[in-house]
C-alpha cells in the first residue's frame, strides 16, 4: 500500500502541473479552443518520454473530474457533481426530493430548468472539450521522431491511452448532446476557429470506434500506472459503441455490429486477466459483491480482479483531488424525528460513512427490483439489495440522540437497536417484518419517496476520510468500470442476436455471485436486461446513456416517467440536452443549430 501511495503522489503532482499549464480552454470566446500562449510550454513538456507520461497524468486528472466537485456555494464548498449528468433524472435515481442546484435542479423541473443558459451544461460541455484538446495535443505530438523512447511499444501505448480518453470524452458528448463538433488536431493560435460544424452522431462515433480499436490493440491488460485505464476498458466501451450504432428498441439491428459488440465483450471476458469477485476479500461482515468497493480492496493492485479502471484520489497531495459520490448519493440523515419520533442519528459515527446531502435518491422502482430477484420466504436475498449493499437501518450508538419508545417492541429505544430507514410510520421503524430488511414494498411512496433525510441509499461510496465525517468530499479510490458491465453488454448483444440462452447464462453469472434467483432463457427480454443493469450497477452506471442507447425518444420518456415519480416535466426534447448558448454565440463565423425544442429562455440550474 505504501508503494501505491507513493506512485499516486507522483502521479497527482505531475497531473496538477500539466493540467494547470496545458489544458485550459478559454472562458470567453470559443470553448473548443485552447489559449495559444501555452504552446511554448507544450513544446517543452512533450520533448521527452517522461513529458508524455506527465501529459497522460494530466489527461486522467481531467477524466477524474466526473466524480469531483465543480460548483460552489457560499457555505459548503464544492457541491456540483458532473456524474449526476448521467446518473440522476433517470429510472433508478431521482433528484426531486429536496435536492437543489446544478444538474439536480434540471431534473426537478425539466420544462423550465433544462435550458441553453444553464451553467452546469456549459461547465460540462467545456470540461469535456478541454479533455478532447488535451488528448489531441498528446496524439498529435507522439510521432515526433526526436523523442528518445525506451521501446518501440511505448509511443503506441501512450497514443492508445490518449485516444481512449478522447473516445471517452466524445462518448459523453454524443450521449448528452447528440451532434457535436469533431476536433482531432491540437489547437494552436494558427488554427483558431469560430466556424465549427456539429457532425452527425454516426460520424463522431465512427471516430470513437477507431480510437477504441487502436486503444484495444496497444494498451495492456493491466494499467500502465496506478489509476489508469486498461485494455478491458477499451474493449468494453467498444462493445457498447457497436451496440449503440446497431440500433435501438426492438430493432431492426445491424447484425454485423451486434457480432462485433459480442466479440469485443467476449474478448475482454475470456482473454483478459479479469475475474468476477466471487469469494470474500476480507473477514469483515458483508458479502463478496460489496468487498470490491471497500477502500482496502478497491484497487487492482490490491487484488480486485473485477476492476477495469479504478479512479484515484489522495488527501493533502497537490493534484490529489477529491470525490463527491457519497455526498451526492446519500441522505443528510442527522435530522430530528426523521426516522422515528425522538431519534436523531449522528454523523460522528464514522462507520456510517459520513455526511450526505441527498442530491439524488434511489427510486422506489429500482429498490423493488431486488424483491423480484429475491425469495425472502426461502431465505434467498439478492446480495446487491441486501443490508450490506443498500443502507436499510442505523444501529443506535452513544453518539446518537434518542428518547421515547420503540412502537414495535413497546420498549424504550436503547443502544444497539436497529432503526429502519424509510419506514412508513413510527411502528415500522423498529419492525424488520415490514421494513426494508425483508424487501422494499413497505417503503413510503408519493411525496415521501426519496426523502432527503430518510431513504435507503447505496453503500458503494459510503466511506469518509478518517476524522472528517462532516466533510463534503472524500479521498477514497473508487471503481469506475468493472467486468460485470462487460458481462451485461455481452448478454445484450447475445439477446439481440437471437441467443437468449447465452444472455441468460451471462445474467446468471452475476446472479449466482449475488446469491439471487436465476433466470431462464424464456425470461430474457430487453426490459429484463435494463432491470439487471440497474440491480448490478446501481450508482455506478451512467444510466442516462444506457437508456439513450437502448430506447428511442418516446420510449425513453415513457420508461422514465413510469418509474421516476419525483422528477417533473420530462418530454421528448429532453432526450438530448441543449447546446450551451455560450457555445452557439462564440461560433460567430457560422450559425450553429440548437437541438430541437430549446430556446435561450429559462432560469437554468444556478
Amino acid at each position: 500500500m505504501k508503494t501505491i501511495a507513493y506512485l499516486k503522489y507522483r502521479i497527482f503532482a505531475a497531473a496538477a502541473f500539466v493540467a494547470s499549464l496545458l489544458f485550459t480552454a478559454g472562458c470567453s470566446g470559443d470553448l473548443l479552443t485552447e489559449h495559444p500562449e501555452t504552446q511554448l510550454t507544450a513544446d517543452q513538456v512533450y520533448s521527452t518520454e517522461e513529458g508524455f507520461e506527465l501529459g497522460l497524468n494530466g489527461l486522467y486528472s481531467l477524466a477524474r473530474q466526473e466524480r469531483e466537485g465543480y460548483g460552489y456555494t457560499d457555505s459548503f464548498g464544492a457541491t456540483g457533481l458532473y456524474a449526476l449528468m448521467n446518473i440522476g433524472g433517470t429510472d433508478n435515481y431521482n433528484c426531486g426530493a429536496g435536492a437543489s442546484g446544478e444538474f439536480s435542479a434540471i431534473y426537478k423541473n425539466w420544462a423550465t430548468a433544462n435550458v441553453p443558459t444553464d451553467k452546469s451544461l456549459k461547465a460540462a460541455f467545456s470540461w469535456l472539450y478541454k479533455t478532447v484538446l488535451a488528448a489531441n495535443t498528446i496524439i498529435g505530438r507522439v510521432g515526433n521522431p526526436d523523442i528518445a523512447w525506451s521501446s518501440e511499444e511505448t509511443p503506441l501505448r501512450v497514443e492508445a491511452e490518449a485516444r481512449l480518453i478522447r473516445a471517452w470524452a466524445y462518448r459523453h458528448l454524443t450521449y448528452l448532446w447528440g451532434k457535436v463538433p469533431l476536433s482531432l488536431v491540437e489547437t494552436t493560435g494558427e488554427n483558431f476557429r469560430t466556424d465549427w460544424v456539429r457532425e452527425e452522431v454516426s460520424v463522431v462515433r465512427a471516430q470513437i470506434i477507431e480510437d477504441l480499436k487502436f486503444a484495444a490493440d496497444h494498451m495492456g491488460w493491466m494499467p500502465s500506472q496506478v489509476g489508469r485505464a486498461t485494455k478491458g476498458v477499451a474493449l468494453t466501451y467498444l462493445a457498447e459503441m457497436y451496440l449503440a450504432e446497431a440500433g435501438t428498441g426492438s430493432g431492426p439491428f445491424d447484425e454485423e455490429l451486434l457480432r462485433l459488440a459480442w466479440e469485443a465483450a467476449n474478448k475482454c471476458i475470456t482473454e483478459g486477466p479479469y475475474r468476477l469477485i466471487r469469494e470474500r476479500m476480507d473477514n469483515s461482515q458483508g458479502c463478496a459483491f460489496m468487498d470490491m468497493f471497500s477502500p482496502s480492496n478497491v484497487n487492482i493492485e490490491s487484488g480486485n480482479t473485477e476492476a477495469l479502471w479504478v479512479m484515484q484520489w489522495e488527501k493533502n497531495v497537490v493534484g490529489g483531488g477529491n470525490n463527491l459520490m457519497r455526498f451526492s448519493l446519500r441522505p443528510k440523515f442527522d435530522t430530528a424525528d426523521k426516522l422515528a419520533s425522538g431519534i436523531t442519528i449522528s454523523y460522528e459515527d464514522e462507520s456510517r460513512g459520513g455526511r450526505g446531502f441527498a442530491r439524488a435518491a434511489i427510486t422506489k422502482w429500482a429498490l423493488e427490483l431486488y424483491d423480484k430477484s429475491s425469495d425472502y420466504a426461502a431465505g434467498i436475498i439478492d446480495d446487491r439489495g441486501s443490508e450490506y449493499a443498500i443502507a436499510k437501518y442505523y444501529v443506535l450508538t452513544d453518539k446518537d440522540t434518542f428518547s421515547g419508545v420503540n412502537a414495535y417492541t413497546g420498549e424504550p429505544w436503547k443502544i444497539g437497536d436497529r432503526v429502519f430507514i424509510g419506514a412508513s410510520k413510527d411502528a415500522d421503524a423498529g419492525n424488520p417484518e415490514v421494513s426494508t430488511l425483508y424487501g422494499f414494498a413497505g417503503l413510503k411512496s408519493g411525496e415521501k419517496e426519496g426523502d432527503n433525510s430518510n431513504w435507503p441509499y447505496t453503500l458503494k461510496y459510503s466511506f469518509c476520510d478518517s476524522g472528517y465525517p462532516k466533510n463534503n468530499e472524500s479521498h477514497n479510490d473508487q471503481v469506475y468500470m468493472r467486468l460485470a458491465e462487460t458481462y451485461l453488454l455481452r448478454a445484450e448483444a447475445a439477446y439481440k442476436r437471437g441467443l437468449a440462452g447465452d444472455a441468460a447464462n451471462d445474467i446468471n453469472e452475476l446472479r449466482t455471485r449475488a446469491h439471487a434467483l436465476t433466470v431462464s432463457e424464456s425470461d430474457v427480454t430487453l426490459d429484463l436486461i435494463l432491470e439487471e443493469r440497474s440491480r448490478e450497477l446501481l450508482g455506478e452506471e451512467q444510466r442516462r446513456y444506457t437508456l439513450r442507447r437502448t430506447l428511442d425518444a418516446p420510449a425513453f420518456v415513457e420508461w422514465i416517467t413510469a418509474r421516476n415519480g419525483k422528477d417533473a416535466g420530462l418530454s421528448e426534447r429532453d432526450y438530448l440536452f441543449p447546446i450551451p448558448q455560450s457555445v452557439i454565440d462564440a461560433n460567430v463565423s457560422r450559425p450553429m443549430e440548437q437541438n430541437p425544442g430549446f430556446t435561450g429562455s429559462g432560469s437554468g440550474s444556478n
